[in-house]
């Protein structure tokens, strides 16, 4: 069997839980020999690509909407080129350009579905003016089209395939549930940046919109105004915005906030040595910071939405995702029982050995055989 990868969200990501995605499939299959496989970029700038022992294409550095657009048109007639060079039996697209469709001469059409956030924000997404129109609204619009063509549609999630089936009306056997894994694992013995507090509640990632992070400030912010010895330290999304900072400002947080960016081996260690990992976002399809932190014996706290209760199980404390006070009486909890943060983390760690990315691979080598019209193979979960 041979599959042929395209080069869409390798042109659009520097970084992101998407690439991960495609980048751990790849270096699985690349690892175990079947399938083998061809990936259409001649350049990206993804971190992830850097480091991957498949990975023949160069290393761009591209700022600015000219420059991706022509990072993108030059990956596309790569994409091209390597579907005329070869035959190959399935088409993993990914991400949702329906052009991909131009590109299949014959091969099965598989599509990841990593979440329905368009669906459920709509306003979020800028689909007017030049990048808008051209861009982010053909690739929503495109989604649909192409989970009517796929022959198989992967789901990360179960929420996210119950998703896939309320908003377009796909039938549910034609998506297969591959939940993902995670490749971080607990670092206590790394030191974390010198200025971190000396106890602190952590929160990942970007914190725009849905991931809910003005519900986060309000919950924490009186927890450690009355804590001089507790801090929060926020890694990734950037530099905090005027907003935020006056936000934070007004709860009294001030300078016992951080933000930092980090890599992953440090990622790691800021996870181990935290008191408690927030994650109050209102929707993800997957949720990978929470295996994360299970993974480095963190204690998790996660909104009581979404798939989280599917990733999560009895692993996790869970708040209301509208009520600020809930998190916080949550918090107050673990920060304040060291033996509730124990059995926490003991449950994490175990839950976390569940989920792994050579499962995600074989669960997906066994969907492109039904693409084919094979059977699958047994697969432990």
């Amino acid at each position: 069997m041979r599959v042929l990868y395209d080069h869409q969200i390798f042109s659009y990501q520097r970084f992101g839980g998407a690439s991960r995605y495609f980048c751990e499939l790849m270096n699985a299959f690349h690892r175990d020999g079947e399938p083998t496989f061809d990936l259409g970029v001649a350049e990206s700038p993804n971190e992830y690509l850097k480091q991957a022992s498949f990975y023949r294409g160069k290393t761009s550095s591209r700022t600015g909407t000219a420059s991706f657009l022509r990072t993108y048109l030059r990956n596309e007639v790569s994409t091209r080129a390597a579907a005329l060079r070869r035959r190959h039996d399935v088409m993993h697209s990914t991400f949702y350009d329906p052009a991909v469709l131009t590109t299949l001469r014959g091969a099965k059409l598989v599509v990841t579905i990593l979440d329905m956030i368009p669906e459920h924000f709509p306003d979020d997404f800028v689909v007017t003016g030049l990048y808008g129109r051209f861009v982010t609204k053909r690739w929503i619009e495109g989604k649909r089209a192409l989970c009517r063509r796929a022959d198989v549609i992967l789901a990360i999630s179960e929420h996210t395939k119950q998703d896939v089936i309320a908003f377009y009306g796909i039938d549910p056997d034609r998506i297969v549930v591959t939940h993902l894994g995670n490749n971080i694992s607990g670092r206590a013995d790394l030191p974390v940046p010198g200025d971190f507090p000396s106890r602190y509640i952590l929160f990942v990632g970007t914190r725009n919109t849905y991931k809910n992070f003005v519900l986060f400030i309000e919950a924490v912010a009186p927890l450690v105004v009355a804590d001089s010895s507790l801090g929060v330290v926020c890694i990734g999304g950037g530099s905090f915005t005027p907003a935020e900072r006056e936000l934070c400002d007004r709860r009294g947080l001030g300078e016992k906030i951080l933000q930092r960016s980090v890599a992953d081996g440090e990622l790691a260690a800021c996870y181990a040595h935290a008191v408690a990992f927030v994650f109050p976002s209102r929707y993800e399809g997957f949720g990978i910071p929470i295996l994360e932190a299970f993974a480095c014996g963190c204690p998790v706290l996660v909104a009581n939405a979404s798939c989280f209760p599917e990733i999560a199980g009895d692993a996790a404390l869970y708040f209301d995702v509208d009520d600020p006070q809930s998190l916080r009486a949550q918090l107050a909890t673990v920060v304040g029982d060291a033996a509730l943060r124990a059995g926490l983390m003991a449950r994490g760690i175990a839950r976390a050995r569940q989920f792994s990315w050579q499962t995600t691979a074989r669960k997906t080598l066994d969907a492109y055989r039904s693409a084919m019209g094979g059977e699958p193979s047994v697969v432990a979960s």
